[in-house]
């Protein structure tokens, strides 16, 4: 059986980006990526060299008709574009001042486009849960096409201390998704009622809580503010931290 858009429901004849194009040109550029810029895709305990930013290796499987994942989403494309462009260009206000202001990264269309942003990561979320066999909630499915929608998915939106810690060069091409958890009833685990998932850019890291509550405490984002004022987080213990900061003053 064809796969259907999970959006529209017609044949799905288009891929996803794992990792995002522009993100990927911002860190290496436009490619090749070859000898010294050579660009590896860890996945499963697997590496794979990616050779430009349009390689098939970092795509999803076909989950999207072509018209979604292009003309009818591109607005959202374009609200992802200008969110990171602008927290990369002001990396130092962002980390010092602890919040984001849409208002400033979009002027007075915030509202609009933070809704836009907010339904990237929708999509985003979307097609990783077609990816595991995992069907899209209804909720997510529907936002695309309102202004005003309730759904059970919430975002955050943390700061990767360790990664700071990397040279600026090396750290904007820290780029990657992090494990899709399912949460489910003891009585029928094989059911599945929420899901956690991260995906990162540089130290930037965006959190989805479906159908549960962050664990870390972290304030929420459902496209309802004009402020999102961010989270903290350290993933390495004090012994992996030292080690890690010998290893980046070892490679300089």
């Amino acid at each position: 059986m064809d796969q259907v858009c999970w959006i529209c429901g017609n044949k799905a004849d288009s891929a996803e980006h794992r990792i995002k194009k522009s993100d990927l040109v911002r860190a290496h550029g436009t490619g090749p990526y070859q000898g010294p810029a050579a660009v590896v895709h860890f996945q499963g305990g697997k590496e794979t060299l990616i050779q430009g930013p349009r390689s098939n290796a970092i795509k999803y499987q076909k989950s999207l008709c072509q018209h979604c994942n292009t003309t009818y989403t591109q607005p959202f494309d374009h609200a992802y574009d200008g969110f990171i462009d602008w927290i990369m260009q002001n990396e130092q206000l962002v980390l010092h001042r602890m919040f984001i202001d849409f208002s400033e990264i979009f002027g007075s269309g915030w509202k609009n486009e933070q809704r836009g942003l907010y339904k990237y990561f929708a999509k985003s979320f979307g097609c990783r849960l077609i990816n595991a066999g995992v069907d899209v909630p209804a909720d997510v499915v529907t936002l695309f096409g309102k202004n005003v929608f309730r759904t059970a998915l919430r975002l955050t939106v943390a700061i990767n201390k360790d990664v700071l810690l990397l040279p600026p060069h090396v750290r904007n091409g820290f780029i990657g998704k992090g494990e899709l958890l399912s949460l489910s009833p003891r009585h029928t685990p094989g059911l599945p009622i929420g899901f956690v998932w991260d995906e990162h850019v540089s130290w930037l890291t965006i959190g989805y809580w479906y159908n549960c509550l962050p664990t870390d405490n972290f304030p929420t984002w459902v496209a309802d503010q004009q402020f999102i004022h961010l989270g903290v987080f350290y993933p390495l213990d004090g012994e992996m931290r030292t080690e890690f900061l010998e290893k980046v003053k070892n490679s300089q």
